[in-house]
């Protein structure tokens, strides 16, 4: 496994606890936090929102030569094979936009947009990508959500204000998904009130993802029974 993202000592202000771990490929973790404002403070560092308060969080840098222009479920375990064995760290803040992903616990969508351009509108803008293969990409995702094919038209074509609260969320963990950034960050509050075959249908493309050699840090402010490792 390759080290791709770490905490080193990171704390929020007024904060008893810092944090020091690190992801590698592959990981799925999950970091249970004090309460809601820790979380949201953790959640702005964990993307580079804003700096720390205290500590830093750092990022391995990739040769940008091995740029590629589509992300597909699959290109994720290519793009780890070129990494050299030896890694390089930089500040998250001063990497490459793109490289961590973040998903909202309602989806975070963008009000005035239909969903499809909410999902790839951000794909898009971080790099350029061919149309079929990114609706080949999309139709993929939707069915290890859990979506029926049937419903995937009417889905993308609807305004965030005209579907139901699991279905933004879902729309937003789609685009993460298609992102395939090397972090994906993902509030646990994504969860809540989606019913359990929904949910473990999220868990399982969850873990797919990270399988292709990203990693993905779930973040928790109670008690919750996802199924992935604590970090401590």
């Amino acid at each position: 496994m390759t080290a791709l993202y770490r905490f080193l000592e990171v704390r929020c202000k007024d904060s008893a606890h810092a944090y020091t771990f690190t992801l590698h490929s592959g990981d799925t973790r999950l970091l249970q936090l004090s309460g809601k404002a820790e979380k949201e403070a953790i959640i702005e560092f964990a993307v580079s929102e804003t700096l720390c308060d205290e500590g830093s969080i750092e990022i391995t840098l990739e040769d940008r030569r091995h740029a590629h222009k589509e992300h597909s479920p699959f290109e994720m375990e290519r793009r780890q094979s070129k990494q050299s064995a030896s890694e390089v760290w930089g500040l998250l803040q001063d990497s490459r936009l793109g490289r961590v992903g973040w998903v909202a616990a309602n989806g975070g969508l963008i009000s005035n947009l239909k969903v499809w351009e909410n999902v790839t509108l951000p794909l898009w803008y971080h790099s350029r990508h061919d149309v079929a293969e990114t609706e080949k990409n999309v139709q993929y995702w939707l069915t290890k959500l859990g979506l029926e094919p049937s419903f995937f038209a009417e889905f993308m074509a609807a305004p965030p204000f005209g579907i139901e609260l699991w279905q933004r969320k879902l729309a937003g963990l789609l685009r993460g998904l298609l992102l395939m950034p090397r972090i994906l960050v993902v509030d646990a509050g994504l969860f809540e009130d989606i019913n359990t075959c929904l949910a473990q249908n999220w868990i399982s493309a969850l873990d797919e993802y990270a399988s292709h050699g990203g990693a993905v840090l779930v973040l928790a402010d109670k008690a919750t029974l996802l199924p992935w490792e604590k970090i401590k």
